[in-house]
């Protein structure tokens, strides 16, 4: 196997690890490794004289401007208003300093991968092994796993942040919401690749097996609600609706169809069961809802956003105000009262609503710009679908409940179809 291959696949495998033991020193932003990896991927950037800078990334560039001027703004307010630069006994000074980390490291691990495969230092064909090769990483790890979380055994403990029992699937991630982008990422993007490069028909077997195996296998196991909801409701039905629409693949619909509603009968009982369950003890729904109005009021009350700093005291005010309201009271509260006197883990846990309060109207359009935009222009394109339903399910992650901060497969996944897009409007021409 080629050293760049090598390579690649082992970054693509730190994509996966979201848990990195070295959170408990540096903070939150060494949950993945990749983070340790920036100046690597800031040296290979600045090796090229001319840079070819995604118009993307040009977009984010700007959201991230926006975002530093917010919270100078802000910054000042609340320092005037509390005479104080502390919020919830931490510096919203380097509060600011730190949550800029995350937004400029996906900056540069987005156009390294971009950089990496538009100036064709690596071939797509190089990157369909070293996207196998991590997806049978994860298949063996998933085995193994799935044998011990419901035992009262911690499976391999030193590779997480902390060393107590877990007891539902997460991979290589802090918690089980997580694996869902990862899974359907390393599911799809290995089938689409086998395809667009024209891989012999034993290849093509072996990939459709193991990435079927993958997902049914996860899927069986799996007990995130946002992961199985979106299973249910977006991937299934579109990729049932590709089959039907695709003359080549329409006679095996009704054999699809049979095996999709078996994969739906499958889902829906677990599903049931633990929303049933969730929404009884209230205490799921409650933190996540109660979050989610917070944010809505913060942004109502400032449609411009309050900053990365600031927002520990603005929409703490707001959460305090919506854990109060008389709608709230049915709900079990205990768990997001905690967030109130303590700035970890203190946010809506969804990217879209997260932002909402950082950026306010400024992030919707950027948001549209950067996520829904592209998802329009690849429906202009031929032989993408498999990349749509990818990117379906990250934009719908991404308002349900998965925040992106630590998510580089998403990252990586974006660069990518970055890079398919603009092949495919070239071939077009």
């Amino acid at each position: 196997m080629k050293l760049k291959v090598i390579i690649l696949c082992i970054i693509l495998i730190l994509i996966t690890y979201q848990d990195f033991p070295l959170v408990n020193y540096f903070g939150e932003i060494a949950r993945s490794p990749i983070f340790f990896l920036t100046p690597f991927f800031l040296g290979y950037l600045l090796l090229f004289k001319k840079l070819n800078i995604s118009n993307y990334i040009k977009t984010y560039l700007v959201y991230l401007a926006y975002l530093i001027l917010i919270s100078a703004i802000y910054t000042i307010i609340i320092i005037v208003k509390n005479q104080s630069v502390y919020i919830l006994e931490e510096n919203i000074l380097i509060k600011n300093i730190k949550m800029l980390a995350y937004p400029i490291t996906a900056i540069l691990f987005y156009q390294f991968i971009y950089t990496l495969f538009y100036k064709k230092k690596l071939s797509f064909n190089n990157l369909f092994k070293a996207v196998f090769f991590a997806q049978l990483f994860l298949i063996v790890f998933l085995i193994f796993e799935a044998r011990v979380y419901k035992t009262t055994d911690v499976f391999l403990p030193f590779l997480h942040a902390s060393a107590e029992k877990y007891w539902r699937i997460r991979l290589l991630t802090f918690e089980s919401s997580w694996t869902g982008t990862i899974v359907i990422i390393f599911t799809l993007l290995p089938v689409y690749l086998v395809n667009s490069l024209k891989k012999s028909i034993n290849t093509k077997i072996v990939v459709f097996i193991t990435s079927a195996f993958f997902f049914l296998y996860y899927t069986i196991h799996s007990e995130s609600k946002g992961y199985l909801i979106l299973v249910l409701i977006a991937v299934l039905p579109m990729l049932l609706k590709q089959v039907y629409q695709n003359k080549k693949y329409r006679k095996y619909f009704y054999t699809s169809l049979v095996l999709i509603v078996a994969v739906g009968i499958i889902i829906y009982e677990p599903l049931k069961e633990e929303v049933f369950r969730q929404f009884n003890s209230s205490v799921t729904f409650g933190t996540r809802f109660s979050s989610y109005l917070a944010s809505l009021q913060t942004f109502i009350k400032n449609p411009l956003g309050v900053g990365l700093g600031p927002y520990l005291d603005i929409y703490v005010s707001n959460l305090a105000s919506v854990i109060d309201s008389n709608i709230m009271q049915q709900f079990n509260l205990n768990e997001i009262k905690q967030y109130l006197s303590s700035p970890k883990f203190l946010s809506s846990k969804t990217y879209f609503f997260d932002h909402l309060v950082f950026a306010g109207i400024p992030f919707l359009l950027f948001y549209y710009l950067f996520f829904i935009k592209r998802y329009q222009r690849l429906s202009k394109l031929n032989d993408v679908y498999l990349i749509k339903i990818i990117l379906a399910f990250i934009i719908l992650s991404s308002i349900t409940y998965t925040t992106f901060i630590i998510k580089y497969e998403v990252w990586f996944f974006l660069a990518l179809i970055d890079v398919i897009e603009k092949n495919k409007q070239l071939e077009k021409a």
